[in-house]
Order: C-alpha cells, then structure tokens, then sequence
C-alpha cells in the first residue's frame, strides 16, 4: 500500500451540466454521492484512505458544491453518475452514497445493475418509500410561520434538526457542517434543480438491487433513517448492515476511523473472496 499522488480537480461535461469532480489513486474505481447540503468535501476523510486501493472519484451533484448546471432543469441523478462513469471510461465501480447521495446510488444500481460491483448506503434515502412524520418534522414545524420560504430559517431548522444533533453537540464537527450547509443553502431555492427519481420507484424493487450491499446507519439517527436501513437489511438479497452507536445522520464525519475500516473491510472482501482469474462482482 502506497500514498497515493496529488488528486486531480476539474469540471466534467455531463448531460448540460459541468459536473465539478475530484479523481484520485489507482486500481478498480469508486466513486463517492455527497448528501443534500454538503459537497464533495464531506468524503475528505475517506478519499485518501481508499484511493490507496483503489481510484477514488467523487463530484459535486447539481445544485452543490462547485457544479455548473442550469437552474430549473430536471435531471436525474442516476443519469448524470452513469454519464461520469462515461466520460471516465468507468464500466463497473463500487458506489458509495450518503443520504440524498443514497437515494442515487441505489437508483444507479437499480438501473445499471451491471455497472455497479458493490454499493455502499450511508444513511441513506429511498425514493419511493412512505413518508413519515419524524423524516420531516425538522421542517414541518416551519410551516405556517412564513418562514418555510425562508432559506435561512430552512437552514437553522436543519441543523437543529434530530439528524444532526450528534454532530452540532461537537465542537470540532459543528462550525464544519455549518460552513459547509452554507456554502451549499443555495439548493433550497424553490425549483433551483429538479432531481427526477428512477420509475418505477426504488422501494418497490429493493429484492431486485444485485450488488453485495453495505449499509452503514447510527443509532442517534432520525427514526426514519434507521427504518430504511432495518428495511434495505431486510430486502435486499446480500446485505450487510452496520449501526455505529452514538452516531447521527453523518457516520463518516462522526466516526470516520470505525466508517473507514468498514468500508474497506468490506470492499477489500469483495476482492479476496473471489475465485483467481474472476471478475469483480
């Protein structure tokens, strides 16, 4: 195992957007989905470590980060992560996806069963499944003040969410995860970028996901993040589920040593549990 090089920034071309991208190290590749209000820099603390195994890419999703798209175009995010893989000439990877990152990933593999190896869901959505009280009362309790259309009462409202509350209780993660909320409280603007989910939706088709599927989930969590892991643990064919306790909605920033050693363990599984000679699954 060596350090791996310098990584390379730059801005890929993707279906009228110009997807802002970080590519790092060598080997089979991975590529890292953000969730909603982060940016690509919230897999700081992971990019290194697996770009020592592996080449390492993560991006910016419209609407985040550095991304260049058109404001009020509907896209699809599965759509944009295979035409990435595209332009890299990247026909199979491992995806990993955090939260709205998730929902991605799991539509990606959903769609594109043969390009996907092994998929990693942190926290993750599920288009398609039946909303709940607890996945929105964040907001919900905004509504009817007036300062639902208020980006930066939606803002404060997130993080001072259940969701984020183990991480805004630390002094060393919460001016980060602010910062970085900020930088990105431009996707809240009403219709700013219009995210179209895979038909027929995810949930109705967790049993028919084909990759080995981690899914990582803390136990302080909002209740319906830790349903959608129990269900994904329930229905997808080959699962394993890890619950990282202490741990709200970010596990890779909270716990990022226990995350990181999940994470490879788990793909580096992948590798050594295959007969000589055959394909990466």
């Amino acid at each position: 195992m060596t350090t791996p090089p310098p990584p390379v920034r730059d801005f890929a071309a993707v279906n009228g957007a110009r997807l802002h991208y970080e590519l790092q190290g060598d080997g089979f590749p991975v590529v890292l989905l953000h969730g909603g209000l982060l940016d690509l820099r919230m897999w700081d603390g992971q990019a290194g470590p697996l770009a020592r195994h592996f080449t390492t890419l993560r991006y910016d999703l419209r609407g985040f980060g550095k991304t260049q798209a058109p404001l009020g175009q509907p896209y699809a995010g599965h759509e944009d992560l295979r035409a990435l893989l595209d332009h890299f000439s990247m026909d199979r990877v491992h995806v990993i996806g955090h939260s709205l990152g998730g929902r991605f990933a799991l539509d990606f593999a959903l769609a594109f069963p043969e390009r996907v190896s092994c998929l990693v869901l942190v926290a993750p959505g599920i288009n398609g499944a039946p909303p709940s009280p607890e996945e929105f009362s964040w907001y919900m309790s905004l509504l009817g003040s007036g300062r639902e259309k208020d980006p930066q009462a939606v803002l404060e409202a997130w993080l001072g969410s259940d969701y984020l509350a183990a991480a805004m209780a630390r002094p060393d993660l919460a001016p980060v995860v602010r910062q970085w909320t900020l930088d990105n409280q431009g996707s809240l603007s009403a219709g700013a970028h219009l995210a179209q989910a895979l038909e027929p939706t995810a949930h109705t088709r967790l049993e028919q996901v084909l990759s080995p599927t981690l899914i990582v989930v803390g136990d302080k969590d909002n209740p319906a993040m830790l349903r959608n892991a129990e269900e994904l643990a329930r229905r997808v064919p080959a699962p394993t589920l890890v619950t990282l306790p202490g741990v709200g909605h970010l596990p890779n920033l909270e716990r990022p040593g226990d995350f990181n050693r999940a994470v490879l363990d788990f793909l580096l599984a992948q590798v050594s549990t295959r007969p000589p000679g055959a394909p990466l699954r």
